[in-house]
């Protein structure tokens, strides 16, 4: 427990150093700070108040089970009171009609066996003298009743109990409470790659448009430089006016599209700084572009790792936990509770009654009859068992489909990817030659428009399924629950 509380405040003063060190770093450049996937997933760690809030739940759980613990130890109470009576307490003495008779024949006996030469009485046997006395006092009528004089007196007293057989009540509860313990913790793991995948989805889009901002700044830019030289030569008469409109409506497409991703960029940004829960005033940009690099993925390893490391699989294997010590603990309310007690009095002589100083014993329950309630309630945590297990049968189901499904995206990605590489090249190829044309007089302006629209679309093609490729092996490495897998591939 202590090396878990140790770790995670090693993590977080790493985590508030990296957010120090950016800041400053910041503020003494005075200009946007580049943040790597690996430095903007760690902000994500140390600053979202969800991850926050579920390491509150932690360490709830974390003092539920030290609580869970007590039960297996002597529970010591100090009793304390004071008590005013409105009159005194009294004695029914018709209750005790025969012990006082029998009280009053001793001590006559007692006396006659003192004094009884000195009263004449020397022929009487002490025997004689209690049954005569007894019989005596018998035939006198009830006695009043006899009133304590104490009408206020205070009270404390030490009780000590120890359970000693509770039926598996103990021992299940504290496992109970350890399978929440763990529960919590999966809980957090789950939450935290969920921010990762989050991070990882929205750090990639932000690379993506900058990216494509770059095509459509360059397409621009040619479109715009294609338009001069439209005009120069319509000056010159050497191409018809409707070629320049042609040009001027290309490069009015060019800028509405750049101004367009320009807009999608900056609400990527925004959305990431969100997940980073970066503050407005700390500028920043990430990386410029992320080369491909081929990955090597084995589907039944992929698989293997799922089955025992998704975080939904171990919250299963703890609910699971849970209601097997549910069904332990209903159980146990058909077995007796066995304890061992102790009890030390304080201020016995202010008591109207006096108790004995120390008292010890050992005392057992059972339930007879509670209107079938224990039954019932144990036939609901069967059901609650057959619930689970059918759960857990399912889950395994939809996480084999769920790191299926990523598999074949990251691969029909990458075949898509490969694929437009060639196309690139041959595209920009292509717009070369027809722009190199065009200035020597021997093309067509609209060859030229045509061969850039075509290496826009192939460039964008291509980077958006590098963008689709990064994604999904992130989605699969987050199915497995393994997320931060990916980050060794994107970082430079």
């Amino acid at each position: 427990m202590k090396n878990r509380v140790r770790k995670r405040w090693k993590a977080s003063f790493a985590n508030m150093m990296l957010l120090l060190l950016i800041m400053l770093s910041t503020h003494i450049q005075g200009q946007e700070q580049e943040i790597s996937i690996s430095e903007a997933l760690e902000l994500s760690y140390a600053n979202n108040e969800k991850i926050k809030q579920y390491n509150e739940r932690v360490q709830q759980k974390v003092y539920d089970n030290k609580a869970a613990k007590g039960n297996f130890l002597p529970s010591l109470n100090l009793l304390g009171g004071y008590t005013y009576l409105n009159e005194n307490i009294q004695v029914n003495t018709s209750q005790i009609a025969t012990s006082l008779d029998d009280l009053g024949g001793k001590y006559g006996a007692a006396f006659v066996a003192a004094y009884g030469e000195q009263i004449g009485l020397s022929g009487l046997s002490t025997e004689n003298a209690y049954s005569t006395l007894v019989s005596v006092l018998g035939q006198f009528p009830s006695y009043p009743n006899m009133e304590i004089d104490n009408r206020q007196f205070p009270t404390a007293a030490l009780t000590a109990t120890q359970p000693l057989f509770t039926g598996g009540k103990i021992i299940a509860a504290k496992r109970y409470a350890k399978a929440e313990l763990r529960s919590a913790d999966i809980e957090l793991k789950q939450v935290k790659d969920e921010i990762a995948n989050e991070l990882i989805e929205r750090y990639l889009n932000v690379v993506l448009l900058q990216q494509v901002v770059k095509t459509r700044q360059e397409v621009y830019d040619a479109m715009l430089k294609h338009k001069e030289q439209a005009e120069r030569s319509v000056q010159l008469e050497i191409l018809p006016k409707h070629v320049l409109l042609r040009a001027q409506v290309a490069v009015a497409d060019a800028q509405k599209d750049l101004n367009n991703d320009l807009n999608k960029e900056e609400l990527a940004t925004m959305a990431l700084r969100t997940t980073m829960n970066l503050a407005d005033t700390i500028p920043f940009k990430v990386m410029d572009s992320i080369s491909y690099k081929e990955l090597y993925l084995d589907f039944n390893e992929l698989l293997t790792t799922a089955y025992a490391k998704q975080p939904v699989l171990g919250l299963i294997d703890q609910k699971e936990e849970m209601a097997n010590q549910a069904l332990a603990l209903e159980k146990s309310k058909f077995m007796p509770n066995i304890a061992a007690f102790g009890t030390y009095n304080m201020f016995r002589d202010e008591l109207p009654v006096v108790p004995p100083q120390f008292m010890v014993g050992v005392q057992a329950q059972i339930n007879l009859f509670n209107g079938f309630k224990d039954i019932n309630q144990l036939k609901s945590k069967k059901h609650l068992k057959k619930e689970v297990k059918n759960a857990k049968d399912y889950a395994f189901k939809q996480i084999h489909l769920l790191v299926q499904s990523n598999y074949v995206t990251a691969r029909n990605q990458q075949k898509l990817y490969n694929s437009l590489t060639a196309t690139v090249e041959l595209a920009k190829e292509n717009l070369r030659i027809n722009t190199r044309r065009f200035e020597e007089g021997l093309g067509k302006s609209i060859d030229v428009i045509d061969a850039s629209l075509l290496y826009k679309q192939s460039k964008i093609e291509q980077l958006v399924a590098l963008n689709g490729y990064y994604q999904a092996i992130a989605n699969l490495y987050t199915a497995i629950g393994e997320p931060e897998k990916i980050i060794p591939f994107i970082n430079k």
